[in-house]
């Protein structure tokens, strides 16, 4: 038996604040073409505190990193709080389990980020502001060897609303739009796509890789 299409969606840390982000979700979800969705919550606002206190009394990079990994874990619990029908799942051998079915898991990776994450082939993430949840939501889209990674945000590229030209991951980068882990991880990707999920209907705009990739 063949099995589930995985699809990997960052729900970004500033839809936190949405008080219907649960039925736009579920909405969302809804519509999708069959597949198992992980849902990885981006650290939204706890993160930026973590921010302010590296500017105002600077402590190590690789200090602040893992504060921010572990705020993520904070938002995982949010998210499930407002979505209890989905299981919260930490630990990487049951997120493996689950994903050859159709269903939903919501993972908070900061346990696989610490144990998992460096042993898995290809670009490792470093430690360092360079890399948001978009990365670790890429990287785990690899590691899952997932079909598709969406990154669903407050807004949509600032290309599309210029132009309908499908903008690139590096592009997107140097604009400040993803972080540039994800640039980096572009060749090793699967499908991207975005949705502003604060949009009435939401929007969304399937992304091309690097120039370079050949596959977008």
């Amino acid at each position: 038996m063949s099995r589930s299409v995985i699809r990997v969606v960052k729900v970004g840390g500033s839809l936190m604040d949405l008080a219907d982000l649960p039925d736009r979700l579920r909405a969302w979800l809804a519509i999708q073409t069959p597949a198992h969705h992980v849902l990885v919550a981006g650290g939204g606002t706890l993160v930026e505190q973590v921010r302010k206190w590296h500017t105002i009394r600077p402590f190590s990079n690789v200090a602040a990193h893992w504060m921010a990994i572990d705020a993520m874990t904070i938002t995982a619990h949010m998210l499930h709080d407002r979505l209890p029908e989905i299981a919260l799942i930490e630990d990487e051998r049951l997120l493996c389990q689950r994903v050859g079915h159709r269903d939903c898991t919501i993972f908070g990776p900061a346990p696989w980020l610490r144990n998992g994450e460096p042993n898995i082939p290809g670009t490792q993430l470093s430690a360092g502001w360079e890399t948001t949840s978009d990365a670790i939501a890429g990287r785990l889209a690899i590691a899952l060897a997932a079909d598709e990674l969406v990154l669903m945000k407050s807004a949509l590229p600032r290309p599309l609303r210029a132009e309908p030209a499908r903008p690139d991951l590096t592009t997107l980068a140097a604009e400040g739009y993803v972080d540039s882990m994800l640039a980096r991880l572009a060749s090793e990707l699967p499908a991207c796509r975005w949705v502003n999920l604060r949009g009435n209907p939401p929007q969304e705009i399937q992304a091309l890789r690097r120039a370079a990739d050949g596959r977008g």
